[in-house]
């Protein structure tokens, strides 16, 4: 996998010891005959302990067997 883009947006403080949870969603994938692999669009967030989202993501990665 490579990283192609990403963009990051924080809503609201994270501290170094809360626990949060990190997630991805796989919003597109597109095959791409010439880079043999499939462009991958992700959205992301991290949540505090109390569930608010304290930082957005998106991004786009190229997976493929070989790179």
């Amino acid at each position: 996998m490579l990283g192609l883009e990403f963009w990051v947006r924080f809503r609201r403080p994270i501290f170094a010891d809360e626990k949060i949870i990190l997630e991805w969603m796989v919003i597109k994938v597109t095959p791409n005959e010439k880079l043999k692999g499939d462009i991958v669009e992700l959205r992301g967030r991290i949540k505090g302990e109390d569930g608010k989202t304290s930082l957005g993501a998106k991004g786009k990665v190229l997976a493929c067997d070989k790179l």
